[in-house]
């Protein structure tokens, strides 16, 4: 999530929807101290989608971000953590229809941003960790067959670049997981798009990704590609929060095939309650920066 329009803090709003990590995101609402500046955000969202999938079920998510930023000229260092509630599916991973306890998530990420000297593009690298604190499968070993599971935290190094051209703003971003979730082999995320400001404040916006799996039977899901339009808007009565909107779909088709199983010898297929978090959907978000 990234950069240089003129509303920043709408243009937060919808990168946070889209799931391309609030690590990347300049900080909408600062606290400045004379040791760096702090930007804290918590949302609550009827929807929590991340890259085309629903992290929460379809149901309702309590999401909070954190950021510390301390710029040096142009680059911006920055640290930072993301907290939100989730529910899976039991059988979107090769546990079948065993339980998989994975009700929290929390996300530790850093990275520098760069201001080049050619006005309006902006460019950031970083590193993320997704982590489920005390999730069923962080004490099982495996990953290497149908009926077993690997741990489904996983970290990923990122870059991405956002380029303000007065009418616009495009952004594109690849992440890199070595070890995708669920012990899935490496995993590589593509995704581009705009951002356009409208009429009365409101800012749309939209994106198409790419999202590549080296062992899809093991995360449950073939390879993908996912899409997504958003609108927001911020309001500053009774007081200042935003409000944001965002259709999400993908490409992946019910009973679609995840790959061929080394180890069990056999074609798996994605589950009906798996599919559902699959399909397009919608979120309504209302994000308020401190």
């Amino acid at each position: 999530m990234l950069k240089t329009l003129k509303n920043s803090a709408i243009f937060g709003a919808i990168a946070t929807l889209f799931g391309i990590s609030i690590a990347s995101t300049p900080a909408q609402a600062q606290i400045e101290t004379s040791f760096g500046t702090f930007a804290p955000t918590v949302t609550a969202t009827t929807n929590y989608i991340f890259r085309g999938l629903s992290q929460s079920k379809k149901g309702p998510a309590l999401q909070g971000n954190l950021e510390y930023t301390y710029a040096i000229g142009d680059f911006t260092p920055y640290l930072g953590a993301f907290a939100s509630n989730t529910r899976f599916p039991a059988n979107n991973t090769p546990a079948g229809s065993q339980t998989i306890r994975q009700h929290l998530e929390v996300d530790l990420f850093g990275g520098v941003r760069y201001a080049t000297p050619l006005a309006g593009l902006t460019l950031d690298a970083g590193f993320i960790s997704y982590t489920y604190p005390n999730n069923t499968a962080d004490s099982t070993s495996g990953g290497i067959g149908p009926n077993t599971y690997g741990n489904p935290q996983w970290n990923e190094v990122y870059g991405k670049f956002a380029y303000d051209f007065g009418l616009a703003t495009a952004v594109g971003s690849v992440f890199y997981a070595k070890d995708f979730s669920y012990a899935s082999g490496k995993g590589v995320y593509y995704e581009g798009g705009f951002d356009v400001p409208l009429p009365y404040d409101f800012l749309l916006s939209g994106r198409v990704g790419r999202q590549t799996i080296e062992y899809n039977w093991a995360f449950g899901a073939p390879d993908y590609t996912t899409w997504n339009v958003g609108l927001a808007r911020d309001f500053d009565v009774p007081f200042t929060f935003t409000l944001a909107a965002l259709y999400s779909d993908t490409n992946i088709k019910k009973g679609s095939s995840l790959g061929f199983d080394r180890i069990g010898n056999t074609n798996g297929v994605l589950q009906p309650d798996a599919y559902e978090q699959t399909k397009g959907q919608v979120s309504f978000s209302f994000i308020k920066k401190f």
